[in-house]
């Protein structure tokens, strides 16, 4: 993933506002973006709506490794966004970073994917 350029980024949350194993779901540029903090300590953005039947993966399970879709319980490694059950699906990733405590993400050219299964 190219980085994206510093006017493309804008405040998603507070840093302190994602603890180690968190999600939160945040409105960025007027897209959703599913943020969440790993076990590690990772601050990743994903696509909130899963790309099987679009159901808000916000209301699904996050437990600091594995995001799973509340709906038919699909499974998503939350650093990479690939599906680990099934094994052929994606979630879009964002671009991050923190800066003086904010979370930034750039949702700017990037789409939401989704499986045709």
């Amino acid at each position: 993933m190219t980085p994206a350029p510093e006017s493309e980024f804008h405040e998603a949350c507070a840093e302190d506002d994602l603890w180690a194993g968190e999600m939160r779901l945040c409105s960025v540029a007027g897209v959703e973006v599913l943020l969440l903090r790993t076990d590690d300590g990772d601050i990743c953005a994903l696509q909130n709506n899963c790309p099987h039947q679009e159901h808000p993966l916000d209301k699904g399970e996050f437990d600091g490794t594995i995001l799973t879709c509340a709906a038919h319980l699909w499974e998503f490694d939350a650093f990479s966004g690939r599906s680990v059950n099934p094994d052929d699906a994606e979630l879009a990733r964002y671009p991050v970073k923190v800066d003086d405590g904010n979370v930034l993400v750039s949702v700017k050219g990037i789409t939401p994917k989704h499986s045709h299964a």
